[in-house]
């Protein structure tokens, strides 16, 4: 069973002008902003650690869900 690092929790989605969708994650250090490569990276990066990622991956999930949803490149007309 991963190790949990700090007290993490996910907090919500912004869509940023010119950055798309980010995730806000609230830290025992501060709360901080990801876009959906930053949380990729991060998730596999705390994986190798042993540490645990599940705020990260509840971010990456919710990020993916609205991409998906409301990504008009991928609406067919």
């Amino acid at each position: 069973m991963p190790e949990k690092s700090t007290d993490e929790q996910f907090c919500g989605l912004f869509n940023l002008p010119g950055e798309g969708f980010v995730a806000q994650v609230r830290t025992d250090s501060g709360t901080f902003l990801y876009d959906r490569q930053g949380l990729q990276y991060l998730i596999l990066q705390r994986k190798q650690q042993g540490i645990s990622a599940a705020a990260m991956e509840e971010a990456l999930a919710h990020i993916n869900h609205v991409q998906d949803r409301f990504d008009p490149a991928a609406w067919t007309h």
